[in-house]
């Protein structure tokens, strides 16, 4: 009877972790996250020491890991095995899943990556990841604790999870390849606008990666950093309702032509504001000339009532503004450009930010 129960409690608690990773799934298309949350729960139900997601390279027919948990598991993620090389590599190969008690009595076992990582495997639980009959890669828990070895449940168990592991991993990949179509698509519109002038051909690319400099010096999370690089790449799209006549004037704007250019965030919020996805940027491209002492444009917000991305927008835009060849001047040196954004800190930049951007910018390229 006591045995019954047991079996009848672990029942339960499987499917109890079936059900949390199913709410799981539906509840972030984060690769990295989703996987991580899985095999920490893989785990905790099969007492394992360590847990690994491999996906397949189809190109140069290798195995990579995506995730590995456990105390080595930075080491090992720039660790590729070839196919049908190892466990995994035979799971890969024969798409069957694999129990392997005591890895130093199996064949198949490949030790290089312990020899790497100073991890000691005893046992291995691997299974096929498999979507619509093909394989996308390997799962595999290691060392069930306290001396004990993996078993048929905990195999039926991981192979519950694999499928839907597979299947997360699967739709993580279509969204990202949506969400890289979606940008590239409007990297290729906002090129086309800088393209009108010679002089700022590469703008919006440059101001990209001085801008995520900060963001990334304020560590910034995944989504932050997502929204933030979106509205550098659009803080300018506004120029699109610029007559080329001003856009490429070559020579300074006379004060009628000037107002008119400084309309170009109010347009570029009428262009971002319809579109649902990119909606949440508005502030970032409306605000992105504001100064923090309240003298900027289009409505003369000051200090932290500027949205935190359009103050880093406003940095990178200058820097690279000032470090580009106009018409009207050359461009200035790296360093003199870097003490104007340190001397208009206070008054056209956010002090912290601007400060933030000279350090990072100087460790990240001091030695170019």
């Amino acid at each position: 009877m006591k045995s019954k129960i047991y079996e009848l409690k672990k029942k339960i608690r499987d499917l109890e972790t079936l059900i949390d990773a199913s709410l799981v799934f539906s509840s972030t298309l984060d690769i990295d996250t989703l996987i991580n949350i899985i095999l920490q729960k893989a785990e905790e139900l099969m007492d394992a020491e360590a847990s690994s997601v491999f996906r397949i390279d189809e190109e140069k027919n290798e195995l990579y890991f995506i995730t590995a948990r456990g105390e080595k598991g930075k080491e090992v993620k720039e660790i590729r095995i070839p196919m049908g090389k190892g466990i995994v590599g035979w799971v890969a190969q024969h798409k069957k899943p694999l129990l392997v008690p005591d890895v130093t009595k199996d064949p198949r076992w490949f030790s290089g990556v312990d020899k790497k990582t100073k991890f000691v495997t005893r046992s291995i639980l691997a299974v096929p990841l498999m979507v619509k009959g093909k394989i996308i890669g390997v799962a595999e828990v290691l060392n069930k604790r306290g001396n004990k070895q993996f078993n048929e449940d905990d195999l039926e168990m991981y192979l519950a999870l694999a499928n839907q592991i597979a299947i997360a991993i699967e739709n993580a990949s279509l969204y990202k390849e949506l969400d890289e179509l979606f940008l590239s698509s409007i990297r290729a519109i906002v090129e086309a606008i800088d393209a009108k002038d010679p002089y700022t051909k590469g703008h919006s690319a440059r101001v990209v990666e001085y801008a995520l400099l900060i963001g990334e010096g304020l560590e910034l999370d995944k989504e932050s950093l997502k929204d933030l690089e979106l509205s550098a790449v659009l803080h300018d799209v506004g120029k699109i309702g610029i007559p080329d006549r001003i856009l490429s004037k070559p020579g300074l704007l006379n004060e009628e032509e000037y107002s008119y250019m400084k309309r170009h965030p109010e347009f570029g919020a009428e262009i971002v504001e319809p579109i649902k996805k990119l909606k949440s940027l508005v502030p970032n491209i409306l605000h992105h000339h504001e100064k923090y002492d309240g003298t900027g444009y289009p409505m003369g917000l000051k200090g932290d009532k500027i949205p935190l991305g359009a103050r880093i927008i406003a940095i990178a835009d200058s820097f690279d503004a000032m470090t580009s060849d106009r018409p009207y001047r050359p461009r200035m040196e790296t360093n003199v450009a870097l003490s104007e954004i340190k001397k208009n800190r206070k008054t056209q930049f956010d002090p912290k930010l601007a400060e933030l951007f000279i350090k990072t910018f100087e460790r990240q390229f001091k030695n170019e």
